[in-house]
């Protein structure tokens, strides 16, 4: 046997969001993966055609965050989307996929971090559930955890 003690390898923990964790879009994600989220949208939302994300690159809107008063450039499509969504049918995101229905539901609210609490009462999903489908190595739409060191 050798003396030489074996040298100990540092293993990278999956870090797990608990129920005071908030998500939200990553849209780096997105553009990471080469898909294009507002395809995306038009898909999903069976929305007809629009202007191309060339199209629409520059185009920005200020809004006014009504928590902060803080005015801030946003994507104007993403403003569109927000809009949209919010005046959709109450049970329009219980009739979709959980993992749209939380895309909708973050986008639907400027994508501020929400809690898996505050996600499951717009999905009307239970909490845990939520947590689940968020907490796994698989990141879907771009949804992540925001950990308080980040």
């Amino acid at each position: 046997m050798s003396s030489t003690p074996r040298p100990k390898l540092a293993i990278p923990t999956l870090r797990r969001p608990t129920e005071a964790s908030r998500f939200h879009i990553d849209f780096d994600w997105w553009e990471r993966s080469g898909l294009d989220v507002k395809t995306y949208l038009y898909a999903r939302l069976e929305i007809p055609a629009g202007p191309t994300s060339e199209d629409m690159r520059h185009d920005e809107v200020d809004l006014v965050d009504p928590d902060t008063g803080e005015v801030r450039r946003v994507d104007g499509f993403q403003y569109l989307m927000q809009t949209y969504l919010n005046q959709l049918p109450e049970d329009f995101l219980t009739r979709t996929s959980l993992v749209d229905g939380i895309f909708f539901v973050l986008l639907a609210n400027a994508n501020r971090p929400m809690t898996a609490a505050e996600i499951a009462a717009k999905v009307k999903r239970s909490p845990d559930v939520i947590l689940r489908t968020l907490s796994g190595t698989q990141v879907y739409q771009g949804i992540r955890p925001i950990f308080d060191d980040e």
